[in-house]
């Protein structure tokens, strides 16, 4: 048994009969060199037609975009102005900042300049706040830090 496995390995392992001179290995070489580097050309011109024709897409959809705003410019003017008259002073509580009601004020006033509607802020309170007696944002992170897999 043991001497059919090592005839079978020789059969298997025995060296090629063709002749593998110097010209030969040469010859596939550089037939291998030159393929790659076709190949890579092609790719390189490949890559590049992809940027002309996208540089040329892209021109021609800003110009199309250029001429819409010009047009929305010269229509702009002709639309009468909406006088926009003051909201009242919102009731603010106790303790809270100038700088924060006029972060929210401004929030909202954005908002209703997105959605087209006239909103106003009437007052401003403060939240009672988490009941662990954390703010928004530690309660936040304790949540994030301590949520199951």
């Amino acid at each position: 048994m043991n001497n059919s496995f090592c005839m079978n390995a020789a059969y298997f392992l025995k060296t090629s009969d063709k002749n593998l001179g110097g010209e030969t290995v040469a010859s596939v070489v550089f037939t291998g060199i030159a393929v790659v580097f076709v190949a890579l050309i092609l790719l390189i011109a490949l890559v590049w037609c992809y940027g002309k024709i996208f540089e040329t897409v892209n021109a021609k959809a800003a110009a199309k975009a250029e001429a819409e705003l010009a047009k929305k410019a010269e229509a702009a003017p002709k639309t009468a102005e909406v006088a926009v008259k003051a909201a009242p002073a919102p009731v603010v509580e106790d303790g809270i900042e100038e700088e924060i009601v006029a972060v929210i004020s401004a929030a909202i006033a954005a908002y209703g300049a997105q959605t087209g509607k006239k909103l106003a802020v009437r007052s401003i309170k403060a939240s009672g706040g988490a009941p662990s007696g954390r703010n928004a944002w530690s309660a936040a992170g304790l949540a994030e830090a301590t949520r199951p897999f």
